[in-house]
């Protein structure tokens, strides 16, 4: 079972990205956009678990790693790419309010679980939502001159809950489904 651990996102912020997706895309540039239902930050990609192997495991170390973290806000703001808009291969919106808070979130479930048996990710947590994957150079310019200038922001919105989720990767774009979460003090 594909699975990874989020951080999900309120209808109304999917919707707020959904139309900025949309004024992105009316640059033509070929970029496979995330559907707004798919919108999250990923904490930690779990990768192939055994559905037998992810409740002992993965709840039980997930609430470990959470116990001590209380809900707490994130506001969205600014749009950019990784590695950056001179070369973007990934399309994603910051988190710009509620880092630290998030970042210390991910550092404990990361630490909790590679107890547990799951290799640690070695590159830097980077606060983000994923919303566009480029597939080719195709009108690349226009729309890095777009999202130079894009103006974006949503309201603060409360995290309250951690999400495992499973993903099946399907012909027409992943489906996610989440299958555990733990509540947030």
């Amino acid at each position: 079972m594909r699975t990874f651990i989020a951080v999900e996102v309120p209808d109304t912020i999917k919707n707020k990205i959904a139309e900025l997706e949309n004024r992105l895309k009316g640059t033509g540039t070929d970029v496979k956009w995330v559907e707004p239902g798919n919108i999250h930050i990923t904490l930690k990609f779990l990768g192939n678990i055994e559905a037998a192997y992810q409740p002992a495991v993965v709840r039980d170390g997930l609430s470990e790693a959470l116990d001590p973290i209380r809900s707490f806000d994130l506001t969205l703001g600014r749009v950019g790419a990784f590695p950056d808009l001179n070369r973007p291969r990934v399309f994603w919106v910051s988190v710009r309010d509620g880092r630290d808070e998030l970042t210390a979130m991910q550092q404990r479930i990361e630490s909790e679980l590679h107890t547990r048996g799951f290799v640690r990710e070695e590159r830097p947590f980077s606060p983000h939502l994923t919303i566009g994957r480029v597939r080719s150079p195709r009108g690349l310019a226009k729309l890095t001159d777009l999202v130079r200038t894009a103006a974006f922001e949503t309201e603060p919105f409360p995290v309250t809950r951690v999400a495992v989720v499973k993903s099946d990767l399907k012909p027409g774009g992943p489906v996610y489904t989440v299958i555990d979460h733990v509540e947030l003090g």
